[in-house]
């Protein structure tokens, strides 16, 4: 993705829950999420309907949103079901909450 922009595959991103995503490579998860990097964050979710974003069916990633500039790691963890274990969840969500608060402190004292 780094070198492309894109995933190569579908299946390399997942959209987990409120704006937290991860990357997927066999049996490795890696969450993140996007951020201005001024201290507010918006979730980006999922697109459900291709007809807002490609009507001519031209984009494979359609689905995918667009992203603010800086997309920040959160945690890592190994597959062990079908789904994402909602303590990861949870810890990802926290991870964002603690560096969107450091990047309004940040953004105060400049």
């Amino acid at each position: 993705m780094g070198q492309h922009g894109i995933p190569l595959n579908r299946s390399d991103i997942n959209s987990l829950r409120d704006g937290i995503w991860e990357f997927r490579h066999h049996h490795h998860r890696l969450a993140y999420f996007d951020t201005p990097g001024d201290g507010t964050f918006a979730a980006k979710r999922r697109i459900r309907d291709r007809r807002i974003v490609d009507p001519e069916g031209a984009d494979d990633f359609w689905w995918y949103p667009h992203m603010d500039a800086v997309l920040r790691l959160t945690n890592g963890w190994a597959k062990e079901g079908q789904l994402a274990p909602p303590e990861e969840i949870e810890t990802a969500l926290r991870i964002r909450e603690e560096d969107v608060q450091h990047d309004k402190q940040r953004e105060k004292s400049d």
